[in-house]
């Protein structure tokens, strides 16, 4: 059975019914439009009695005189019916929040994030990245701590690529900018090494 809510409003569900007094009060609770006044329409009596014939359909309305439950009590056809004969703008509204509630949960996927980065990968990574951004030297000196603190930078992008789904225009710009800070950072320590 489908859970529904309407203008912020949550509609109790008894027995496979939906309480008409939880829809009256989400259509604004004019008195007009209040549940008992729908009952008594010839059409929506001989409606219930349509949908009561139909053994596979079960019970179309109930009243509730008294208790926690007290309340008018309808079948989702009646519902359809309700919010028809209140207006054809919360009618939609209705319709969308019974769409909406059928929709199936998307599943979680989930993801195991990278294995840690082993020593020999990390120089692996650092000669790939230096290669990818084009620079030819044999040598070029960074302090261990640095190259550290590059390596978490593009570990911390892998944990959070791994953790969620992300527009793929935002990480190749992500991508670039630190290939570009990479770029600045060895061509700053490769010109201070030239000053030694």
């Amino acid at each position: 059975m489908a859970h529904l809510i309407i203008s912020s409003k949550d509609i109790r569900t008894l027995d496979g019914l939906y309480s008409l007094n939880d829809l009256h009060k989400a259509a604004g609770s004019e008195k007009r439009h209040e549940p008992n006044r729908f009952i008594r329409i010839e059409k929506t009596k001989e409606l219930i009695e349509e949908i009561e014939r139909c053994p596979e359909m079960g019970i179309g309305a109930k009243a509730i005189r008294g208790g926690e439950n007290q309340g008018t009590w309808v079948c989702k056809e009646l519902v359809y019916a309700y919010v028809m004969w209140i207006s054809p703008k919360f009618n939609l509204e209705v319709i969308r929040a019974f769409e909406q509630a059928q929709r199936p949960e998307p599943e979680l996927v989930q993801q195991s994030l990278p294995a840690p980065i082993q020593d020999d990968e990390k120089l692996k990574l650092i000669n790939d990245v230096a290669k990818s951004l084009g620079i030819t030297e044999s040598i070029a000196v960074v302090s261990a701590t640095d190259i550290m603190a590059m390596i978490q930078t593009i570990r911390n992008y892998q944990e959070q690529l791994a953790r969620i789904q992300t527009n793929p225009a935002w990480v190749d710009q992500t991508i670039a900018r630190v290939k570009g800070a990479m770029i600045v950072f060895i061509v700053f320590f490769s010109n201070v090494q030239s000053l030694d």
